[in-house]
């Protein structure tokens, strides 16, 4: 019988949506961290339920060839001991097999989307700072539960990291329980924005750690942003520092102006491959309404395929930055909404709906309007496979689904984005 702490021998049957081998033993389901498919090993039960428990490697027996020989020490890089190309594959199936378990939709789901650059990708990173005198800046280990100094993260940025690296070497001392995070945003001309995340606007050590990082001459900013609520890195009060309170990113010939507060996508040759598909299948001239559009990315790539954009956003800060954009090019044709996308879709005007929605997903008052509406095409750009398969549930009475294209926004992790094109049935 099965207990905490008891070691088996087990082989894994299948890999999860959160990267677990899973194992069966007698009358439990086991999912075993780190674990491949086929792989052999001795197992330690580490958690114990009625019908599965959770499990550690004790030893690798029979390994995988489809396993990196890296040891995986941080809970961001939760897929990294699966070889790249393999975790392209496993995306696919993953997809494909939540939709159909939840949504009950056995579809086709294309290849995975990648540019096949699997590390240093990220443009955005965010380290958190390590509760000792002098300022270390790190990443949570594998359990969750614990950070791990970090200054050559394989996700990051280069610039990114030899920032990090050079906040080391300054060995600055902090005021206890001031500062816990800093954001690095990096663009492709090698430029920074570091925003410093603390409890109050000044503490000791601060005056240090701007003084070191305004020697860098790729830093173009520096702020400070007011930690208001513990389930949220960044909240909407920052001060500027130094610099420029704003970072520019290119996305096609588009170019945006970032805050430290501003959501944009950290993986930016990844996210144009997904818009120029949603540019390839929108029906040409519509009229589109993009709900959640944040700062107006998707929208302004589209525009000159289209005859009217409508962005529903609300946040302030991607408003301000969306109303850039629409006054400097004198964009007649984009209205920009703000507030919740429940309170304009009713009464906004558009053939063609995208949806970017944050994890949780399309709300329920939403889907049913979405259905009432009758939208010649939906494009729907998920962070959240379960919801996603949800919402497919709730909108396939209505709606065809013509696409579902995997995208690999965030190799060496189990994070799964997905592009869903739809088309109303006829």
């Amino acid at each position: 019988m099965l207990t905490v702490g008891s070691r088996i021998i087990g082989q894994a049957i299948d890999v999860d949506f959160l990267g677990q081998g899973v194992v069966k033993h007698e009358e439990y389901v086991i999912f075993v961290k780190s674990m491949l498919l086929s792989e052999v090993a001795e197992i330690e039960i580490t958690s114990l339920k009625k019908r599965f428990a959770e499990a550690k490697i004790v030893s690798l027996i029979e390994r995988s060839q489809k396993r990196k020989e890296i040891d995986v020490i941080l809970e961001s890089c939760d897929l990294l001991h699966m070889d790249d190309e393999e975790q392209l594959v496993w995306q696919k199936k993953i997809t494909q097999e939540t939709i159909k378990k939840i949504a009950g939709l056995d579809l086709s789901v294309g290849d995975t989307l990648s540019d096949h650059r699997f590390v240093h990708y990220r443009n955005k990173s965010v380290f958190h700072v390590l509760n000792e005198p002098v300022l270390a800046l790190g990443l949570y280990a594998l359990n969750n539960q614990s950070l791990v100094k970090t200054e050559d993260f394989i996700l990051s940025d280069p610039l990114a990291n030899r920032i990090v690296s050079t906040l080391h070497q300054a060995h600055i001392k902090i005021e206890e329980h001031s500062i816990c995070h800093l954001a690095i945003r990096t663009n492709e001309k090698h430029q920074a924005l570091v925003t410093i995340v603390s409890y109050m606007k000044t503490f000791r050590g601060l005056n240090h750690i701007v003084s070191v990082l305004k020697k860098m001459p790729e830093i173009i900013g520096i702020t400070c942003n007011i930690k208001k609520d513990e389930r949220h890195i960044l909240s909407q009060e920052s001060y500027l520092l130094y610099g420029e309170p704003t970072i520019f990113l290119s996305l096609g010939s588009w170019v945006y102006p970032v805050s430290d507060q501003s959501f944009f996508q950290i993986n930016i040759p990844v996210i144009q491959m997904a818009y120029d598909l949603i540019k390839d299948h929108i029906k040409p001239k519509a009229k589109v309404i993009d709900a959640y559009s944040g700062v107006g990315s998707i929208g302004y790539y589209l525009l000159d395929q289209v005859s009217q954009m409508t962005f529903i956003e609300a946040n302030p800060d991607a408003i301000k930055m969306a109303l850039d954009i629409k006054y400097k090019h004198e964009l007649t044709q984009v209205t920009i909404l703000e507030g919740k996308v429940e309170e304009f879709i009713q009464e906004t005007e558009g053939d063609v709906l995208i949806v970017d929605p944050p994890r949780f997903g399309l709300a329920s008052e939403l889907t049913k309007i979405i259905i009432d509406k009758a939208y010649e095409q939906i494009f729907y750009v998920s962070c959240d496979i379960k919801t996603l398969s949800r919402d497919l549930s709730l909108l396939n009475d209505r709606y065809e689904v013509k696409k579902v294209i995997p995208l690999r926004m965030f190799p060496q992790t189990t994070s799964l984005e997905t592009l869903v094109i739809m088309e109303l049935k006829k």
